[in-house]
């Protein structure tokens, strides 16, 4: 075994141990016991996946996550989340249910696959919108009402993605189409 993949694998671990403590909040011999072995069985289970390559592009130096702006975003990115459940609760709360769902799709350059998920599932974890695809630099989106995917069309979310790979990206979206008829979804 590799040095660094014995690393990875005492860190996937050590997660998975770490969380297990924080969310089940027993601190006793058999809690402890039971999440010991619940992530030493997760991590024995994932080491065979490691063996496969999901994706063919490798991650250059320049385009590594940096896990201190890693910080900043997740705080950013749980603010945002809140800001679009009290935007979905109107929308179901209101008497007229304003709800008016479109399709975004839009093309988002950026540095390798890992952004690309990283950038899928911020969308999807925000209320109101939802990754459908994700194919090359094309995502398309489902969105309650044009304004759930404001964020995307202006270009935030998927800046502050880029940004955690590169230090000043540029205008990451480029091509945004909103379809609302069932003719232009086909």
């Amino acid at each position: 075994m590799k040095k660094n993949f014995r690393k990875d694998i005492a860190v996937q671990f050590l997660v998975l141990f770490g969380l297990w403590l924080l969310l089940s909040g027993h601190y006793d011999l058999l809690h402890i016991t039971i999440g010991f072995f619940s992530a030493l069985l997760v991590v024995l289970i994932h080491i065979p996946l490691n063996r496969y390559l999901f994706y063919e592009r490798k991650i250059t130096k320049g385009h590594v996550l940096n896990y201190i702006r890693l910080l900043f975003y997740i705080p950013w990115l749980i603010w945002e989340i809140i800001v679009a459940s009290l935007q979905v609760a109107y929308l179901v709360l209101h008497p007229r249910i304003p709800v008016d769902p479109c399709i975004v799709r839009f093309k988002a350059r950026l540095p390798n696959p890992v952004a690309k998920v990283i950038l899928g599932n911020s969308i999807t974890l925000t209320p109101g919108t939802l990754t459908i695809n994700i194919d090359e630099d094309e995502f398309t989106v489902h969105a309650l009402t044009e304004y759930s995917a404001e964020s995307i069309i202006r270009d935030t979310m998927p800046r502050r993605v880029a940004r955690l790979f590169q230090k000043r990206p540029q205008s990451v979206v480029d091509d945004v189409r909103i379809l609302k008829s069932k003719k232009a979804l086909k």
